[in-house]
């Protein structure tokens, strides 16, 4: 099925993120995944917390996501980028 269950690497704080919660449906992969929806938090100094809300499917462990800042509020920061770690 290769849903994401589970993401790691995640980047870098960016102090010039936006802090606040995202729901994040538009970003690319490196792989053929498709269909995965996530939360990001971003807290003030800019590091990021991403939690899987729909796994998606097509998805391999590995596969790089990145989102790119103006999925984040838009204010400069760099993209966030982060990993498959577990599929289903």
């Amino acid at each position: 099925m290769s849903s994401i269950e589970t993401v790691d690497n995640i980047s870098s704080a960016d102090s010039l993120r936006s802090a606040g919660h995202y729901i994040i449906s538009s970003f690319s992969t490196n792989g053929s995944g498709t269909g995965a929806v996530f939360m990001v938090i971003i807290n003030p100094v800019g590091a990021a917390s991403v939690d899987v809300t729909t796994k998606g499917s097509g998805y391999a462990t590995n596969d790089t996501i990145t989102i790119p800042n103006s999925e984040l509020g838009g204010y400069g920061g760099a993209p966030l980028t982060f990993d498959v770690n577990e599929i289903s």
